[in-house]
């Protein structure tokens, strides 16, 4: 008779530290599973589980694509994250101070409903008030990120307070700051704020000492002089974004204001303004005119370093009708306007080029709305909702250990570029065969020292094939022998130079 193998000691067969090594190379569906093994695996799982949270209980616009099914699955799914964050409370020590980032959507719009007996407003007010008391037991919480809520001086009160945040993230359409009695604190050594809006700066954040603030991003400048005045007073600066600016009027900046600002993203007047004499590295160009470029690439010369990454907006060329006819600016065409930038910024190691859609004038469809095909439920649709089984009838996405096809992701394919093909060059479509026209050495005129090259052309229908994209990166290796990254049209064609020898291009995913 067979006789049962003794129990492996597992446990002892490595120190904790190896396991917790182990299991960190693990996905979250993976530590979720080796979680229930054993107290140890637990133990080590946890801090990796809990580390980034996210949550999704907005009640806004969104709801009116839902038919009666999904607001249903939308209430039992804020009633689970309630209950959720609940047990944060119950048991603070257990999970919460593994939190270090945590990502929360929680708007509640009241026009849009998703029944009519309140019931999606009380759960959204329960989880408003329980997040604001789980947060205060969030002690190594560095970074968050608030949508789509309303922000009020309590919950900002506490966000601040937190001891080691460093990022701080509001995206919120609400231009109010409900007073509800909460104290702002008066310092923070927040590293990084992105804003939605500079009302939220000027109202949040005016008499906040902000002393090692590096990072601004601002996604709507509306009031600019007391947005820049604001500006001025953080002296460790280093990165300044701000997308979208409401008029054209810059305000004149201190020459002496923002020493060390090395990153500039922004409309051409802010780059002008800001530039010159600035140790600017990195810029980012919002959509301007040629004119306007070409203005801003001048004041970037003018900074007090030599420029090594610079972002690109499209850029639109009329043709010409007839020889002799020119723009007011005098450049008509891509090759014109890099063989400028290229004597403006010879230094340039990082270019990302948004090559322009030759058909662009053509109508690109428009937006048909949504079709509103649900109105809130009544009282005899609600679903019972009892937080003892809350978890007992979950939806299958959050309990399937299935890992997904990951197959592709990460696939290399190799090539060298000292081997031509003899192969026949076949394009697929008018978009590809544009796009390769488009980026040949000789209408790219690029920095002698280029290493990384983004070519990017959204409207391209597909990857080129493969043959295509080994004969532009045999083209473009050629004339700039010192690249080390390349990125032909979409993002999935995006190649890297590796090799003892550097004479091989691997594809890259994108998360690589």
């Amino acid at each position: 008779m067979h006789q049962p193998q003794p129990a492996v000691r597992y446990l002892a067969l490595l120190p904790v530290e190896i396991w917790a090594l182990c299991w960190s190379l693990c996905s979250l569906r993976q530590q979720r599973r080796l979680s229930f093994v054993c107290k140890l695996f637990r133990s080590i799982t946890l801090p990796f589980l809990f580390k980034h949270l996210s949550f999704n209980a907005g009640v806004d616009f969104f709801v009116l694509c839902m038919d009666k099914e999904a607001r249903i699955l939308r209430l039992r799914s804020m009633h689970r994250i309630a209950v959720r964050l609940e047990k944060l409370t119950e048991s603070p020590l257990a999970f919460a101070p593994f939190v270090q980032s945590w990502t929360v959507a929680l708007g509640y719009q009241e026009q849009y409903k998703l029944d009519t007996t309140g019931l999606s407003e009380a759960l959204h007010t329960r989880i408003f008030q329980t997040f604001g008391k789980v947060l205060t037991l969030c002690h190594n919480l560095s970074t968050i990120h608030l949508k789509r809520l309303r922000i009020d001086t309590m919950l900002l009160s506490t966000v601040l307070s937190l001891p080691k945040l460093q990022h701080l993230t509001i995206d919120t359409r609400e231009l109010t700051i409900v007073d509800t009695g909460g104290v702002l604190p008066k310092h923070t050594m927040l590293r990084s704020l992105d804003l939605s809006h500079d009302y939220l700066l000027r109202e949040g954040f005016a008499e906040i000492d902000l002393p090692i603030l590096a990072h601004l991003t601002l996604q709507y400048v509306k009031e600019q002089q007391s947005f820049f005045q604001h500006v001025e007073r953080f002296s460790r600066l280093e990165t300044l974004t701000v997308n979208s600016i409401q008029n054209s009027d810059f305000p004149v900046i201190k020459s002496n204001s923002l020493p060390i600002l090395r990153a500039l993203t922004g409309p051409s007047t802010m780059i002008i303004s800001l530039a010159p004499n600035r140790p600017i590295t990195r810029a980012s160009i919002g959509s301007s005119s040629i004119q306007s470029l070409s203005q801003s690439c001048a004041a970037l010369s003018r900074s007090s370093v030599p420029l090594r990454a610079l972002d690109l907006p499209y850029v639109h060329f009329l043709p010409r009708i007839l020889p002799w006819q020119s723009n007011a600016h005098g450049i008509n065409s891509m090759h014109d306007f890099l063989t400028e930038i290229t004597a403006l910024l010879p230094e340039l190691t990082e270019l990302i080029l948004k090559l322009p859609n030759p058909r662009m004038g053509r109508c690109g469809g428009c937006f048909s709305g949504i079709d509103v095909v649900s109105e809130p439920l009544g009282v005899d649709e609600l679903p019972i909702l009892c937080d003892d089984t809350a978890f007992d009838d979950l939806p299958e996405h959050e309990i399937s250990d299935d890992e997904g096809d990951d197959s592709g992701s990460g696939t290399n394919i190799t090539i060298s570029v000292n081997k031509s093909l003899d192969t026949e060059l076949k394009v697929e479509s008018w978009t590809q065969q544009s796009f390769l026209q488009q980026i040949s050495p000789t209408c790219l005129p690029l920095p002698r020292n280029v290493e990384i090259l983004h070519l990017q052309a959204s409207w391209v229908d597909s990857p080129l094939p493969l043959a295509a994209q080994q004969r532009a990166l045999e083209s473009l290796n050629t004339a700039y022998p010192t690249l080390r990254e390349v990125q032909l049209a979409l993002p999935n064609s995006t190649w890297r130079r590796t090799g003892r020898s550097e004479s091989v291009w691997r594809v890259v995913s994108n998360n690589a």
